[in-house]
């Protein structure tokens, strides 16, 4: 029985990390598409863009 508890956690953790992955995955997603993103320049700059222009 000990085995089958760890076993239900190890399998519980794995299952979490792969849905907090996929979430965050398609927040990013979305936030690229609908929303904005920001680009960071060699020198330092920072630069706030929107819609199609985060693709590029």
């Amino acid at each position: 029985m000990k085995n089958f508890r760890w076993k239900r956690i190890l399998l519980a953790t794995g299952l979490g990390t792969l849905v907090i992955f996929i979430v965050v995955t398609a927040y990013r997603e979305w936030q690229v598409t609908q929303g904005w993103c920001v680009r960071f320049a060699p020198d330092g700059r920072q630069t706030a863009v929107y819609g199609d222009d985060c693709r590029k």
